[in-house]
């Protein structure tokens, strides 16, 4: 991908995720009236917001390095943030998918009743740990990446540093292939917790639809429906995030095989990824989130009331001054 398209597809998906980004804070930060979110979806969601930001922040960080000669090491800091921001939203998401699907389908088997139980502690213990081998594995590419691939000036294309020592050489090649290896499983295993626990709630919600329509009964209480939109949203964000999560684990395997720098060698079809599925990603919270729906209509509403009272303001206003005026001149 040429760098001027790079830029023309990352600057609008980065200007709206930005925006999102700051009413959706808003809207956590005052909630309106009705709405309770309780932990731990308060702090996942959090969390996706606050990655999502930084990732648009180090992304426009790489547009404007295109206009000037960036150096190999802020290249390849500003690629590992952005998979670290992006993996790390993948990873918030499998989680609340987990949380719906603990919380939605009924358990009988004792370690999913046991896990229902202990969500909260399970939860925030997977979710540090998690996030850890995620930075591990992305510290370690990086800077294994970096002295294995050195640029000069004049680069062209990634060689290997022939000065270094063969033991040197093939130790840092190895642990540059276990930190690909870890990063490749922890890819693949929010895709599949994903489609796993969204597609067993949606067959639950679809189930219970068939019962309740053959005793009668009407599929309109609000938990239900809440449920049903939370479902098929998540479903939706798990095809969203699979061009992408699909692409992630292919450019692993293409590192383990050198081909990567001859497919991607900018990383631009890459971060481009990642900025469409993280504004998918945002939509989709906007929809299926009742703090982020009922919180846009709030801030909609008051705009308009805004807008209505700001020409009645000025109208009371020179009526007020030109009458005092008047006054003084009799």
């Amino acid at each position: 991908m040429e760098p001027w398209l790079y830029a023309l597809l990352s600057s609008p998906l980065c200007l709206t995720a930005t925006f999102f980004n700051i009413v959706f804070s808003f809207c956590l930060m005052r909630p309106v009236a009705g709405v309770t979110l309780r932990n731990p979806l308060r702090f996942l969601l959090i969390v996706v917001l606050f990655n999502s930001t930084f990732q648009q922040l180090v992304t426009v960080l790489t547009i404007v390095m295109l206009l000037f000669y960036a150096p190999f090491w802020l290249q390849t800091l500003t690629r590992a943030l952005i998979y670290q921001f992006f993996c790390a939203n993948f990873s918030c998401n499998a989680w609340i998918s987990i949380f719906y699907y603990i919380s939605i389908v009924p358990q009988q088997h004792p370690i999913f009743i046991w896990i229902k139980r202990n969500m909260n502690a399970i939860l925030y213990i997977g979710f540090i740990l998690n996030q850890t081998v995620l930075l591990i594995s992305l510290s370690m590419g990086a800077v294994m990446y970096f002295l294995l691939w050195p640029v000069p000036n004049n680069f062209t294309s990634p060689e290997l540093n022939k000065t270094s020592p063969a033991e040197s050489l093939e130790s840092d090649l190895y642990l540059f292939h276990v930190a690909n290896f870890t990063y490749l499983l922890y890819c693949t295993c929010p895709l599949f917790t994903l489609l796993f626990s969204w597609g067993k709630t949606f067959v639950y919600l679809r189930e219970h639809m068939k019962k309740m329509g053959q005793s009668g009964e009407s599929f309109s209480q609000p938990q239900q429906k809440s449920q049903m939109r939370v479902t098929v949203t998540g479903m939706v964000q798990a095809a969203l995030f699979l061009p992408s999560s699909l692409w992630t684990i292919a450019v692993a395997f293409l590192y383990i095989t050198d081909l990567f720098e001859m497919v991607d060698p900018n990383r631009f079809v890459t971060m481009t990824f990642c900025s469409m599925s993280s504004l998918g990603n945002l939509l989709c919270f906007g929809f299926s989130q009742s703090v982020f729906r009922r919180g846009i209509v709030n801030i909609g509403y008051k705009s308009r009331q805004c807008m209505w009272c700001l020409p009645q303001s000025w109208h009371m206003f020179t009526l007020s001054y030109f009458g005092k005026y008047c006054c003084a001149s009799l």
